[in-house]
């Protein structure tokens, strides 16, 4: 008996010892610092053109892109910095660390975009708040579901599964509000949906191979439905909540079958949901 509560001591230590803050709260002040100084400088802009099955394709990298790859890559890297205090668990939940890079990327990458647009100085502001807010939220949340055991676990699976969506909604409606070619924006939608779809249904009990695969398929269908949406002359949201609900649909459907709990039922009710918001979207957004 005694043995194994020495044995168990270090993974309940694990389960229950809180967020590092200090480690936080320097990568949210280095995040901020980050837009706050590229606010002020100007990087050049480069141009690309090459051929793509036989069309031309031009590649424009601006100051804002520059950033945007330098946030994610530093909030990536401090969020697995903060991921790995927990020590065994991490191991023992079978989960990847990096598919919790997803989200926290998304939130810097996202918000290093927009401050990089010319605002106005009360946005900017706010928005700078906002970021920081959304950077600890997320990661603190990605700390806390780094296993099913975890105390709050159910709490920032929640979390993290509402920001999912939101960010699908915003890039979305982003790259459709672009109006270019379908090349471009067809793959950039299925990138995103894959990533987002991966963070989802990971947290199923399924061998990493599988899980690739359904997250592979969801970026698929998504790219393919943004193709034909491209053909379409809708509003950016109608177009966002459209995409968004192909990708809610079928990213719960994989996530059911995953757990071996796909039935008629269910194909009944998300069914029934896809009907009844589709016919509501194009009701608002076309009258």
């Amino acid at each position: 008996m005694t043995v194994r509560t020495v044995q168990c001591r270090p993974m309940q230590d694990d389960m229950t010892r809180p967020v590092d803050r200090d480690q936080l709260s320097v990568l949210v002040a280095v995040v901020l610092l980050g837009n706050v100084l590229f606010r002020y400088i100007e990087l050049p802009e480069q141009h690309f053109r090459t051929q793509f099955l036989g069309s031309p394709v031009e590649i424009h990298l601006t100051g804002a892109s520059l950033i945007v790859v330098l946030l994610v890559a530093l909030v990536c890297t401090g969020t697995n910095l903060i991921l790995h205090s927990r020590g065994r668990q991490m191991h023992a939940s079978g989960r990847p660390v990096y598919i919790a890079w997803i989200l926290p990327g998304m939130v810097a990458g996202l918000s290093g975009h927009t401050l990089a647009q010319d605002l106005l100085p009360t946005l900017w502001v706010g928005g700078l708040v906002l970021t920081g807010f959304a950077v600890a939220l997320t990661i603190s949340a990605e700390y806390k579901a780094v296993s099913p055991d975890a105390p709050g676990y159910p709490g920032a699976r929640l979390v993290l599964n509402v920001l999912v969506y939101m960010i699908a909604f915003v890039l979305f409606s982003m790259m459709y509000a672009t109006r270019s070619r379908s090349l471009v924006t067809a793959t950039f939608a299925m990138f995103v949906a894959a990533l987002l779809a991966l963070d989802l249904v990971s947290i199923a009990d399924a061998p990493l191979s599988r899980v690739l695969i359904f997250a592979g398929i969801v970026g698929l269908v998504i790219g393919e439905c943004t193709w034909v949406l491209n053909y379409w002359q809708v509003s950016s949201w109608v177009a966002g909540l459209l995409l968004l609900l192909v990708f809610y649909v079928i990213t719960n459907l994989a996530h059911q079958h995953l757990l071996d709990r796909l039935s008629r039922a269910t194909l009944i009710e998300f069914g029934a949901v896809a009907v009844i918001v589709w016919a509501f979207v194009l009701f608002v957004g076309l009258r």
